[in-house]
C-alpha cells in the first residue's frame, strides 16, 4: 500500500483534474476519492483555490 499525503496529494488531484477527459473508471474514482477527501479538510474558498495554494504554499495542508 502506498500514503499520499500532504502537498503530494493535492498534486496529484490538480494531475488527475487536468486529464480528467482521459480518466479510466478506475482512475475516475480515485479521482472522485481525493475530491471528496479534500472536500472535508479544505474549505471551499481553499478548494476553489487549490492551485494557487499547491504552487505557492507546500505546507498548506498540513494540520488538517
Amino acid at each position: 500500500m502506498i500514503t499520499v499525503e500532504g502537498h503530494k496529494i493535492a498534486g496529484l488531484y490538480l494531475f488527475l483534474k487536468e486529464h480528467e477527459n482521459l480518466l479510466d473508471k478506475n482512475m475516475q474514482d480515485l479521482h472522485d476519492d481525493i475530491e471528496t477527501y479534500l472536500y472535508e479538510i479544505l474549505s471551499i474558498e481553499e478548494m476553489e483555490n487549490i492551485r494557487s495554494l499547491y504552487e505557492n504554499n507546500s505546507d498548506f495542508l498540513i494540520n488538517k
